[in-house]
């Protein structure tokens, strides 16, 4: 691990650790930290938002199989050119949801770090990289900025349905964000 990633991840303790296999990248070590700075950009990979709305409700993204994870709130995707880190996320939760957000600041990141060799058609950093996750408000629904093929059933539900639908190790982001909200 390059010494920036290593400094970086010292400074952010996690509060959640879990496995994950993903098709292309294989079996990966997931932490999750609460953080409010971006990691190096060598590592930085998808760009995710935890949106809330006025009403300080969550929006949440309804899976096929509800697993408990964190990642039933987080939306986002991968940057396209030159854009920011905001402007990634406002992008892919517009085209997944169809909701224009405001992103306010970063709360958190999803570290990986892969458990296996690379693989050939790994596309992501190796051995780590690190998700960073936004707060976002919500500002209005355009559903003319959907992609059908990214289009995500999701709802705005409030914080104790958030939680109850969360492992409780994981709530410490929900917690980031309803801080960030109240601040702004």
């Amino acid at each position: 691990m390059d010494d920036s990633v290593d400094h970086y991840l010292g400074r952010y303790p996690f509060h959640h650790e879990s496995i994950e296999s993903w098709p292309i990248q294989g079996r990966m070590r997931v932490r999750l930290s609460v953080a409010d700075s971006l990691p190096p950009a060598a590592v930085s990979s998808s760009i995710l938002a935890i949106v809330m709305n006025a009403q300080r409700q969550f929006l949440y993204l309804w899976p096929s199989q509800p697993s408990g994870s964190i990642s039933h709130f987080l939306i986002g995707g991968r940057p396209e050119g030159n854009e920011t880190p905001e402007e990634t996320a406002v992008r892919e939760v517009g085209e997944e949801t169809g909701w224009q957000i405001r992103p306010l600041q970063m709360i958190g990141f999803r570290h990986f770090f892969h458990l296996e060799p690379r693989a050939e058609k790994t596309d992501r950093p190796y051995p780590d990289f690190i998700q960073p996750i936004f707060a976002a408000r919500a500002t209005a629904f355009d559903p003319a900025l959907l992609l059908p093929d990214d289009q995500i059933p999701a709802e705005f539900i409030d914080l104790a349905t958030a939680a109850k639908y969360t492992e409780r190790s994981q709530h410490p982001l929900l917690t980031a964000a309803c801080k960030t909200f109240e601040r702004r």
